[in-house]
């Protein structure tokens, strides 16, 4: 379970002098915790897609110290994304994707991070809207959840199936891109959804950093799990 005692404090990230459009007034405009990670000093300007999604994609030295163990080696390429459902329209105009994740010793909790960067914020839109009719409209598979908004928009579900109950997943849509954050908690499903809540800020934040053309600092290496 993660505690939310923590400090939020504004975004550390290097600004660069090169100006971008930001995404929308958020609370993802500040950074949880110290700075730590991110990428090696270039912005969103001057960065590919793979290079972008390598960037938010939350290195281990950011993630909380029980959830450091790999169960999913960083990666990030620039081509569309090789597996194309939940839903099948997230694929169209897909640039380059990256996926990481993390769980703990005893593979009781786990965090899993799937980043799609499209060829434009539309591209993106569109995407987004296809994974919110899929989650709102599969009602055999999925139950829409509420939670704090992030990003640009973002919508949180969990599973029907009884097996999956200590699962949760949310969208996040921030500029040109696309972001899933799963979480498993076998401890229940408050823990679940507390935990999804801070690691999505973190995410959605380092999203936000790229998008102002900052490195990504965001990080939740602070936070007690």
């Amino acid at each position: 379970m993660l505690v939310l005692s923590l400090a939020l404090t504004g975004c550390g990230g290097k600004k660069k002098n090169k100006k971008h459009k930001s995404g929308s007034g958020s609370s993802n405009s500040r950074t949880i915790g110290g700075a730590t990670g991110g990428s090696a000093g270039k912005g969103a300007g001057s960065l590919s897609g793979a290079e972008d999604a390598k960037a938010i994609l939350p290195p281990l030295d950011t993630m909380p110290a029980a959830l450091r163990t790999v169960s999913t080696k960083p990666y990030s390429a620039a081509k569309k994304p090789s597996v194309c459902k939940d839903p099948s329209g997230k694929c169209k105009g897909a640039v380059a994707n990256g996926q990481v994740g993390y769980r703990t010793s005893d593979k009781a909790e786990s965090a899993s991070y799937d980043l799609i960067v499209y060829k434009n914020g539309t591209a993106a839109e569109r995407a987004f809207h296809a994974w919110k009719s899929y989650a709102e409209n599969n009602h055999r598979e999925l139950k829409v959840l509420d939670g704090p908004p992030q990003g640009n928009a973002s919508i949180t579900y969990g599973y029907t199936n009884p097996a999956m109950k200590t699962s949760q997943r949310i969208v996040i849509l921030q500029g040109k891109f696309v972001a899933t954050l799963d979480i498993r908690d076998n401890s229940g499903q408050a823990n679940t959804r507390k935990d999804l809540e801070v690691l999505a800020e973190v995410y959605a934040t380092r999203m936000l950093q790229v998008t102002q053309d900052e490195t990504p600092t965001a990080t939740a290496a602070n936070v007690k799990v």
